[in-house]
């Protein structure tokens, strides 16, 4: 067997290598491809931090003699193999994310309605693919102690800061209400900033104390508190969503979950459907989640709009708006205790949308905006015309730019109430057929894409 030192050398070489595969793929990206400009910071990133990584490898095994020494060079080169295999995971999925695959404008749209918050005005996010059917946030706190670790030994740059990174499945890059769900994930990119997983554990572990006692056996105490963190966690995100697009956020979720299911014939809400809290799961009860949304479309004004808004997809919003803390189970075989922890969880919802409020002040009103320009984005839709400058007819004749918010929620809501209207001007278009239905309402998508995207360069904000 070969010497100690030769061994680790051996170990640093294939290191070296490894590192080098992915730098490379990041210094000869296809020169033809455009990136947002967070993916290009992201790439140049992980070259500075590869080429420190080599350097630091290039010199092992740095005057270093002895078997206890080399034995160290061992576990750094471990460190800094599992470091890389981490970041690995997002490499080619941010590389295939060029602005062809990717909503590009949507994407842009929706970072600078982010940027809007105040303390959040210099934040931007890498977005991309995931074979995965689920939007999905990157967190954050993992990722940067676990590039910061290596940068520090190898003397590297530090993780940049105010990046975040959210995936989007892979076959929705032309999708616009679906992508509606992004926000949802910028959310978790918050709760992480603002620490707010450290503070809802805190209250909720003090909550299960409350309700059910000293003797509630400790680890069963830490396990619970766990899972209506997560919940809270997702609560947060919900709520975060919607108070940043609106009832877009709403529409979409109850699209994509198919909730509507929940709806009887006679559009309330089937006895047969349960309303149960998964026991272990890091996600809290559908309907329950869409009730906390509708609170937040009530307390920011949306409500009495949306209601008359004639879609089963807003009669399920209606019926979990009405629903009670009562209705909600979560089974156990205990059932004193289940009440009790669930009691818990309740009891931090309002927590959550303090903190919401806070970390939201100053953020424009979305339902202004909407109300601003809804009729004539709507009319444009009708037919056919892409709502990126509307005309105004008040006086003296002028054009408005509609704002994201405007266009998202009333492209939306044209699409689930009066697509119908649209099939009208079309000949030979059967509002029966299924294939049509789905063709016009992706045209639908399409020219409000098209909008954003114009609003985007007549505002001369083609690219952050």
């Amino acid at each position: 067997m070969a010497a100690l030192s030769e061994q680790v050398r051996h170990d640093a070489a294939s290191l070296y290598q490894f590192v080098c595969s992915i730098v490379d793929l990041c210094e000869r990206r296809n020169p033809a491809a455009a990136y947002l400009s967070s993916s290009e910071r992201f790439f140049d990133y992980l070259v500075e931090l590869g080429r420190a990584t080599k350097e630091y490898v290039r010199q092992f095994p740095g005057g270093r003699t002895q078997p206890a020494e080399y034995l160290d060079l061992r576990d750094e080169i471990a460190l800094l193999r599992a470091g890389w295999q981490f970041l690995h995971a997002f490499v080619r999925p941010a590389l295939e994310s060029d602005t062809l695959h990717l909503p590009g404008a949507r994407v842009l749209g929706l970072i600078r309605r982010f940027r809007e918050i105040p303390r959040y005005s210099k934040t931007d996010f890498v977005i991309f693919h995931t074979d995965e059917f689920n939007y999905l946030t990157v967190r954050s706190s993992p990722l940067k102690k676990n590039a910061d670790g290596m940068a520090s030994l190898v003397n590297g740059p530090s993780f940049p800061e105010d990046l975040g990174l959210i995936g989007i499945p892979y076959s929705q890059s032309s999708s616009l209400f679906m992508n509606c769900l992004i926000p949802h994930e910028m959310g978790h990119y918050v709760f992480a900033d603002a620490a707010l997983g450290k503070k809802f554990r805190r209250e909720i572990e003090q909550q299960l104390v409350n309700n059910l006692g000293n003797q509630f056996p400790l680890l069963e105490r830490v396990g619970y508190t766990e899972i209506l963190a997560k919940w809270a966690e997702e609560l947060f995100c919900d709520v975060f969503a919607v108070r940043l697009i609106g009832f877009s956020y709403s529409l979409a979720f109850v699209e994509l979950f198919d909730l509507s299911k929940a709806l009887d014939e006679n559009g309330q809400l089937s006895p047969h459907r349960s309303q149960s809290f998964p026991r272990f799961d890091e996600y809290p009860a559908d309907l329950f989640r869409v009730k906390q949304q509708a609170a937040v479309l009530v307390k920011d004004r949306w409500w009495a709009e949306l209601v008359k808004v004639d879609s089963h997809y807003v009669k399920l919003l209606q019926a979990a708006e009405q629903m009670t803390e009562a209705d909600f189970e979560f089974p156990l075989a205990n059932h004193a205790d289940s009440a009790k922890i669930l009691a818990a969880f309740f009891a931090v919802v309002p927590q959550v949308f303090s903190e919401l409020d806070t970390i939201t002040a100053g953020l424009t009103p979305g339902f202004d905006e909407w109300s601003k320009t809804k009729n004539n984005v709507e009319t444009y839709l009708e037919h056919g015309v892409v709502p990126s400058s509307l005309l105004e007819k008040k006086g003296e004749l002028k054009f408005v730019r509609p704002h994201l918010v405007g266009l998202l929620n009333s492209s939306y809501k044209f699409y689930v109430e009066s697509l119908d209207q649209l099939l009208a001007h079309i000949k030979d278009a059967k509002a029966s057929d299924i294939g049509t239905r789905s063709k016009w309402a992706g045209k639908v998508q399409t020219w409000t894409s098209k909008a954003i995207e114009d609003v985007s360069l007549l505002e001369g904000k083609g690219r952050i």
